[in-house]
């Protein structure tokens, strides 16, 4: 807090001090202050338990939720969303957690009819984050993987010029191969399919798979899509799942590498340090070495990658000139890559780290050396400005020497800008103090016997060795199930490093593990290579600056707007608002522009309210009702990422994990030592109101109440397509009627070979619409009203849906909706040829009305609560009661561990059945912008 205060201090001084001399410089700072006044910006770092899940896991996560500029709690947001998104980037599941003070923590059950077995892509944000774009929402790949029944996959990928070959050796978990399966294979770009085949395994369960890559596709979006052939029973049977195996090829000739002069450009005559860096084709780091040359072929510098394919060297750029590299790539294969063109006229910011300080040198070339112009040269930290300096090139080059301790722990931005407040050159380099905080964990005992009573000591302490009170979260989980990243992300990874930058960055944990001279240059060379976020000068500058698209949300409200039939807002409206759970009733009344707000609401549970329009006599009248509420962000595709089942011995999931996870579940362990019996329920779903005719829930496909509320604000139309296989617009029919006659072939919603014939509310959609069964119709125009009716209806206004599919559901609506007259008449095939979707809507007035008038059912996204951590509690009694049935892969999760005003915590838990090494990673803040981790292992035993 201290220094914090001292660095506010400095940048004041710093402002006040060259705004008394240059005005033109206090217009662009009071710029930049006004930004970052008016759209401030927060940062994320989430803790999970532990890396990656099988289903019927738990996810459990700890979220701090800073102010970007000193990292502080935001007290802006009190409401922050979490989502698990599918490889299609398809979200499955959206939670909402409160914040308090920056702080919350939650759980999302990872249940196997929600979460088919793959890769996802956690994300966390608040809506006040989006503000900002993508860059600034927390990211983080998970694989689930299956308990049972799941496929491994060994694919080996080999290319010649656009050939590829493809061998894919398809087992079980327990590595026995899949012998003599038809699998249906699509070669995929993208979402586009580009080859399909029927190929079978050998006896050894693999394949060879051969194809011409055409051109113009890139092999990042390339992938096999492979699904078991099994027969069809009904309409509705279990099918095998897809297996996406992303092709993934590593040919040194197509190898990445991009040179980057520090400060954004190669000037002539000015000594420039260029950094490098090579990426594979497969998306990763790789190591290389080579040599510079200019364009008469004499060898100007060499160079060498030092981590992950990056480094730096130095250079001398000559006007006219051009550079070229010969790199010298993975199996002795060189290949040439030019440096970017030299600028014959331009400046140049070069900075050097020091142990206390920073060396500044800005540079130029003779004509601007020459000019009166003035430059300005402004540092900054997380939006912060630490530094500012007027630049005057009238004595030549420009040195500066600066104190480190103008800046807080974290990246600092360096800018050189003209008079016209044009960026010319840029540079960021990372300024510590070594001032995390200092966290120790200490065992009661050094070994611990399975089942046994463990208890930590938790201390933390600040750089100069004094107490702190603070907010951490522990995770500690089995190593023989789970494989802790040591070199991964964490919360000082993350706030201090990787938040501010943009891209992927392999190992981030790597950079704050040891404070080494190889290390401090690697971090360099990644700083000088590493595009980062932060605001767009053009934007600061704009005589219109942007102004925030998304509202911050410090607390859960229900607002809207009351208009008349001129769509204008209705003054000084009653609006009551009923909760059904838990139950209340809220009154407030309108404003001049129609807006109704209700605050200190906390949804749980499935959140539903109620809320009327009434007049002076209190009652409803005919008016709408507009709900303003949180919309689901839609986010770029990620591309492809590798399933954790394919070529699983090379990621982290061992053979291990699947099999204690798959012991649990028949398990089935709740801590007592006590085995529960299998028991299977069948259960019947059922929809309320229903105007079945063969009954609630007599149907082939049933989506009840529970299946709706998760789908959200999903219409009609987008909840059939994800919900019915087959669900599609084709021709019907494809086959001749009875008597023989060609039957009339037209356009039309299908599943599979059936016409659909959409009922609501046991109404006939196609009797209300301009065009019905028994007139001439225009296809087109049919299908456009039906889809009125699909986009219409939301998940939000329908309590259930039924397919009738079969004939054991079919007959009756035939019967009913078609007639025996055309059934029987061999004009149109019988009501085997037709499907039938009984929706039932929450308004009952079927395909005209949503809901009764002055009226809406609002259906908010509730908050998620987290759930107490189970931990078992050993007892003499119950120490050996059925031994080897408590195989929890995590051990323990605590989410709130608070250090008290000596610094310290205490934390205890049991031991499992296995013996095993466990890893303990510990994490959180003293709330005053400084953050601790800690990694530390314990060891069980059998006695």
């Amino acid at each position: 807090m201290k220094r914090t205060v001292i660095i506010l201090v400095c940048c004041l001084w710093s402002i006040s001090a060259f705004a008394q001399v240059n005005s033109g410089l206090l217009t662009t700072l009071s710029a930049i202050a006004g930004m970052r006044d008016r759209m401030p910006v927060e940062k994320l770092y989430l803790q999970l338990d532990k890396p990656y899940y099988a289903l019927g896991d738990t996810l459990h996560f700890k979220a701090y939720l800073m102010n970007a500029d000193f990292l502080k709690p935001s007290l802006r947001s009190g409401l922050l969303y979490v989502e698990l998104d599918d490889n299609s980037n398809k979200c499955i599941k959206r939670i909402m957690v409160p914040v308090a003070s920056g702080l919350g923590w939650g759980d999302i059950a990872l249940i196997d009819k929600d979460f088919p077995e793959g890769s996802y892509t956690l994300r966390a944000y608040t809506n006040w984050m989006l503000n900002f774009g993508e860059d600034y929402v927390f990211k983080k790949s998970i694989n689930i993987s299956a308990l049972s029944g799941s496929t491994l996959i060994k694919a080996v990928f080999k290319a010649e010029k656009s050939k590829i070959q493809a061998n894919l050796r398809f087992t079980g978990l327990d590595r026995s191969p899949y012998r003599l399966k038809d699998m249906q294979l699509r070669v995929m770009n993208g979402k586009h399919s580009l080859f399909k085949n029927t190929v079978s395994t050998g006896m050894d369960g693999s394949m060879d798979v051969n194809f011409d890559l055409p051109e113009n596709v890139s092999i990042k979006d390339l992938s096999i899509q492979a699904q078991e052939i099994k027969k069809r029973v009904g309409l509705i049977a279990q099918e095998a799942s897809t297996l996406v195996i992303p092709v993934t090829l590593n040919r040194p000739e197509n190898t990445d590498v991009q040179f980057m002069p520090e400060g954004g450009n190669m000037v002539s005559g000015i000594d420039t340090r260029v950094g490098f860096k090579a990426i594979s084709e497969d998306g990763k780091a790789v190591e290389i070495s080579g040599k510079v040359f200019n364009s008469k072929n004499m060898e100007i510098a060499t160079f060498k990658s030092t981590h992950k394919g990056m480094g730096s060297f130095e250079l001398m750029p000559v006007a006219g000139e051009t550079y070229n590299a010969k790199v010298t790539l993975t199996g002795n294969i060189t290949k040439s890559y030019p440096l970017p063109m030299v600028n014959p006229i331009g400046t140049s910011l070069r900075i050097e780290a020091k142990e206390k300080d920073l060396e500044i040198s800005i540079n130029a070339t003779p004509d601007v050396l020459s000019s009166t112009n003035t430059y300005y040269l402004i540092a900054q930290t997380r939006g912060l400005i630490c530094y500012t300096a007027a630049i005057n090139f009238k004595n030549g080059q420009v040195k500066k020497v600066i104190g480190k301790d103008l800046f807080p722990t974290g990246i600092a931005h360096f800018t050189l800008l003209n008079s016209t407040n044009q960026a010319l050159n840029e540079r960021i380099v990372y300024i510590s103090h070594n001032d995390n905080l200092q966290i120790s964990v200490a065992a009661s005992k050094p070994v611990y016997s399975i089942r046994d009573s463990i208890a930590l000591a938790i201390t933390v302490k600040d750089n100069a060795g004094k107490p702190v009170r603070g907010n951490f979260s522990l995770a500690v989980t089995d190593d023989s199930q789970v494989r802790a990243d040591s070199i991964g992300s964490n919360i000082i990874s993350n706030l201090l490093m990787t938040s501010d930058l943009k891209g992927t960055i392999e190992e981030p944990g790597w950079y704050f593990e040891k404070n080494t001279l190889g290390r401090i240059n690697a971090f360099d060379n990644l700083l000088l290579t590493q595009g980062w976020v932060g605001y767009d000068w053009k934007a600061i500058f704009s005589t219109k600056p942007p102004q925030p698209q998304f509202a911050a949300e410090p607390e859960f409200i229900v607002q809207g707007k009351v208009t008349n039939l001129f769509n204008k807002g209705v003054e000084k409206a009653g609006m009551v608002l009923f909760s059904r759970k838990p139950e209340f009733v809220r009154d407030t009344v309108t404003d001049k522009d129609g807006r109704f707000t209700f605050r200190k609401l906390f949804p749980i549970d499935t959140a539903e309210f109620k809320i009327q329009a009434r007049n002076k006599s209190g009652k409803s009248f005919n008016v709408g009702i507009e709900m303003e509420g949180f919309i689901p962000p839609r986010f770029k595709p990620n591309g492809l990422i590798t399933p954790w089942y394919v070529n699983s011995d090379t990621i982290s999931l061992s053979n291990s994990s699947i099999k204690a996870s798959q012991l649990q579940a028949q398990a089935n362990f709740r801590g007592e030592g006590h085995m529960l019996k299998e028991v299977v329920i069948k259960e019947t779903k059922l929809v309320k109101e229903s105007h079945n005719l063969n009954g609630p829930g007599e149907a082939d496909l049933v989506l009840d109440e529970q299946d709706l509320l998760k789908a959200g604000k999903m219409t009609l139309g987008d909840l059939l397509k994800e919900k019915i296989k087959d669900f599609n617009i084709g021709e019907f029919p494809s086959a001749p009627s009875k008597q023989g006659k060609p039957a009339p072939k037209r356009l039309s919603y299908r599943v599979n070979d059936k016409e659909i014939r959409l009922i609501i509310d046991g109404i006939d959609a196609e009797q209300v619409l301009s065009y019905t069964v028994f007139l001439p119709r225009d296809d087109q125009g049919r299908l456009r009203e039906i889809k009125q009716i699909f986009d219409y209806f939301s998940a939000e206004d329908i309590k259930g849906i039924e397919l009738m599919w079969n004939s054991r559901y079919n007959s009756s609506y035939g019967v009913k909706f078609l007639g025996m007259d055309i059934l029987s008449s061999g004009d149109y095939p019988t009501f085997m040829d037709w499907a039938f979707i009984e929706v039932t809507t929450r308004g009952g007035k079927g395909p005209w009305m949503r809901t009764t008038t002055g009226t809406y059912l609002y259906k908010p996204l509730p908050f998620t609560l987290a759930k107490q951590f189970y931990r078992p509690r050993y007892t003499i009694k119950n120490a050996t009661t059925a031994m080897g049935t408590d195989l929890r892969s995590t051990i323990h999760w605590a989410p709130s561990v608070v250090t008290d005003k000596d610094g310290k915590a205490t934390v205890s838990f049991y031991s499992a059945d296995k013996p095993a090494n466990y890893t303990l990673i510990l994490e959180g803040t003293d709330l005053t912008g400084a953050f601790g981790y800690n990694r530390e292992k314990i060891k069980v035993s059998k006695k």
